[in-house]
């Protein structure tokens, strides 16, 4: 899986996610956060941060520290340059260092392509600090692959250079971006949810207050209460 991935981030054009405040715009516009409440002077973890693109959000919304962590050595290696003053880990080290320290913890569009999404999911949550925290996961909707099967199936056909078109002609003609579209595509897992099955996992780790912030695809925040 970590093959499939280093290609995406050694390989695809970055112009599609370029480091300025369309990151933070953007990050603000799908958690529908109050930032200054929930990231500035916090503790924050991205869990899953490809290029780094939402490091580098977090880190102008004013969090006091962000660590992020990423299967992929090249996507580790891309987040590194972008955000010299975050700490980031690949996944061996992330299993080994990581404690629950965090403020809040974002995993977006992880979940879904990794084998065992529930037990992904138990982990990170159990990464918000003792005193409580807030955690914002993306995963698709069930409701919503239809919109990519029929490419799905043809994708293992394909050579690199064809799945490189199919994502740029999907992105001009649909919309999204050329690396959204291959992440949808191109990972071995591709899990999708319903809103309640998505909704009981945070029940089940505890948190007391969940939110849906968007359901094309399932953004959701949860609150943990501290312990005393």
């Amino acid at each position: 899986m970590e093959a499939e991935f280093d290609y995406q981030w050694k390989n695809l054009p970055s112009r599609d996610i370029e480091y300025t405040e369309d990151r933070k715009n953007e990050f603000l516009r799908f958690t529908k956060l109050n930032a200054f409440v929930y990231v500035a002077s916090k503790y924050c973890l991205d869990a899953g941060c490809g290029n780094g693109r939402y490091t580098y959000a977090m880190q102008r919304l004013g969090a006091m520290r962000v660590d992020s962590f990423d299967i992929s050595a090249e996507a580790v290696e891309k987040c590194r340059a972008i955000n010299p003053c975050a700490t980031v880990l690949d996944l061996m080290d992330a299993e080994r260092l990581l404690y629950p320290v965090y403020d809040f913890i974002l995993c977006w569009g992880v979940l879904n392509h990794i084998e065992n999404p529930r037990e992904g999911f138990r982990k990170v949550a159990n990464l918000i600090r003792p005193s409580g925290g807030c955690l914002h996961i993306m995963v698709y909707h069930r409701d919503t692959q239809q919109t990519y099967e029929a490419d799905r199936k043809q994708w293992p056909n394909l050579s690199m250079e064809e799945k490189l078109r199919l994502c740029e002609q999907k992105a001009r003609n649909v919309g999204g971006t050329i690396h959204g579209w291959f992440d949808a595509l191109n990972p071995r897992y591709n899990h999708s949810f319903t809103v309640p099955e998505v909704t009981n996992w945070f029940k089940e780790e505890g948190f007391t207050k969940i939110t849906v912030a968007s359901k094309y695809n399932i953004n959701i925040n949860g609150w943990k209460v501290g312990e005393g």
